[in-house]
Protein backbone atom coordinates (compact mmCIF):
# COMPACT_ATOMS: atom_id res chain seq x y z
CA UNK A 1 0.00 0.00 0.00
CA UNK A 2 1.42 3.30 -0.77
CA UNK A 3 2.00 6.56 1.35
CA UNK A 4 -1.20 8.14 0.18
CA UNK A 5 -3.25 5.15 -0.12
CA UNK A 6 -1.96 4.75 4.00
CA UNK A 7 -3.11 7.94 5.26
CA UNK A 8 -6.48 8.02 3.70
CA UNK A 9 -7.20 4.43 5.22
CA UNK A 10 -6.18 5.64 8.55
CA UNK A 11 -7.88 8.66 7.95
CA UNK A 12 -11.64 6.64 7.34
CA UNK A 13 -10.87 4.03 10.06
CA UNK A 14 -10.96 6.92 12.38
CA UNK A 15 -13.56 9.13 10.79
CA UNK A 16 -11.50 12.11 10.22
CA UNK A 17 -12.58 14.47 7.43
CA UNK A 18 -10.29 15.57 4.65
CA UNK A 19 -10.94 18.96 5.92
CA UNK A 20 -9.96 18.39 9.77
CA UNK A 21 -6.31 16.97 8.83
CA UNK A 22 -6.50 20.01 6.36
CA UNK A 23 -7.06 22.54 9.27
CA UNK A 24 -4.79 20.77 11.16
CA UNK A 25 -1.74 20.52 8.61
CA UNK A 26 -2.56 24.17 7.77
CA UNK A 27 -3.51 23.73 3.98
CA UNK A 28 -6.81 23.76 2.20
CA UNK A 29 -8.78 20.90 1.86
CA UNK A 30 -8.34 20.37 -1.76
CA UNK A 31 -4.51 20.80 -1.19
CA UNK A 32 -4.80 18.00 1.15
CA UNK A 33 -7.20 16.03 -1.41
CA UNK A 34 -4.39 15.85 -3.85
CA UNK A 35 -2.03 14.56 -1.73
CA UNK A 36 -4.29 11.92 -0.41
CA UNK A 37 -5.31 10.87 -3.91
CA UNK A 38 -1.42 10.59 -4.85
CA UNK A 39 -1.29 13.96 -7.32
CA UNK A 40 0.73 15.52 -4.89
CA UNK A 41 3.77 14.14 -3.21
CA UNK A 42 3.02 14.63 0.73
CA UNK A 43 6.90 15.94 2.00
CA UNK A 44 8.36 14.46 5.24
CA UNK A 45 7.14 16.88 7.87
CA UNK A 46 3.44 16.37 7.27
CA UNK A 47 3.76 13.03 7.34
CA UNK A 48 4.80 13.53 11.04
CA UNK A 49 2.20 15.73 11.66
CA UNK A 50 -0.22 13.30 9.85
CA UNK A 51 0.90 10.60 12.44
CA UNK A 52 0.08 12.81 15.48
CA UNK A 53 -3.09 14.00 13.38
CA UNK A 54 -4.01 10.45 12.72
CA UNK A 55 -2.38 8.85 16.21
CA UNK A 56 0.11 6.19 14.63
CA UNK A 57 3.39 5.96 14.28
CA UNK A 58 5.64 7.61 11.45
CA UNK A 59 7.21 4.39 10.58
CA UNK A 60 3.47 2.89 9.92
CA UNK A 61 3.05 5.46 6.82
CA UNK A 62 6.38 5.38 5.72
CA UNK A 63 6.33 1.57 5.58
CA UNK A 64 9.07 0.75 7.96
CA UNK A 65 9.14 -2.45 10.19
CA UNK A 66 11.21 -2.59 13.25
CA UNK A 67 11.46 -6.11 14.21
CA UNK A 68 13.39 -6.53 17.73
CA UNK A 69 15.36 -10.33 18.34
CA UNK A 70 14.38 -11.73 21.62
CA UNK A 71 18.20 -12.93 22.15
CA UNK A 72 19.49 -12.20 25.45
CA UNK A 73 23.41 -12.04 26.42
CA UNK A 74 24.65 -13.79 29.21
CA UNK A 75 23.42 -11.07 31.74
CA UNK A 76 19.87 -11.46 30.71
CA UNK A 77 19.47 -8.47 28.44
CA UNK A 78 18.10 -8.05 24.47
CA UNK A 79 20.14 -7.69 21.89
CA UNK A 80 20.11 -6.95 18.27
CA UNK A 81 17.69 -4.74 16.74
CA UNK A 82 17.07 -5.24 12.96
CA UNK A 83 15.46 -2.29 10.95
CA UNK A 84 14.01 -2.56 7.59
CA UNK A 85 13.77 0.77 5.90
CA UNK A 86 11.30 1.75 2.91
CA UNK A 87 12.16 0.98 -0.64
CA UNK A 88 11.71 4.84 -1.86
CA UNK A 89 14.15 6.04 1.27
CA UNK A 90 16.51 3.29 -0.14
CA UNK A 91 16.40 4.10 -3.77
CA UNK A 92 17.28 8.14 -2.73
CA UNK A 93 20.12 6.86 -0.80
CA UNK A 94 21.55 4.55 -3.66
CA UNK A 95 20.76 7.78 -6.05
CA UNK A 96 22.63 10.11 -3.30
CA UNK A 97 25.81 6.85 -3.88
CA UNK A 98 25.77 7.26 -7.25
CA UNK A 99 26.06 10.83 -7.65
CA UNK A 100 29.05 10.98 -4.85
CA UNK A 101 30.69 8.23 -7.39
CA UNK A 102 30.17 10.66 -10.44
CA UNK A 103 31.84 13.33 -8.65
CA UNK A 104 34.73 11.12 -7.54
CA UNK A 105 35.19 10.36 -10.80
CA UNK A 106 34.83 13.75 -12.13
CA UNK A 107 37.39 15.48 -9.49
CA UNK A 108 39.63 12.40 -10.37
CA UNK A 109 40.02 13.74 -13.79
CA UNK A 110 40.32 16.61 -12.76
CA UNK A 111 43.48 15.89 -11.03
CA UNK A 112 44.94 13.87 -13.37
CA UNK A 113 44.53 16.68 -15.61
CA UNK A 114 46.19 19.16 -13.30
CA UNK A 115 49.10 17.12 -12.62
CA UNK A 116 49.36 16.27 -16.89
CA UNK A 117 49.95 20.12 -17.39
CA UNK A 118 53.04 20.19 -14.84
Amino acid sequence: MKLHEKVRYYREAQGISQEFAAHKMGITQSQYSRRESGNIKFNTDEVILLSNILKVEPSVLFNEETIIFNNTDQKGGNFGQYIALPEELIKQYEARLKEKDELIQLLREKIHFLESRK
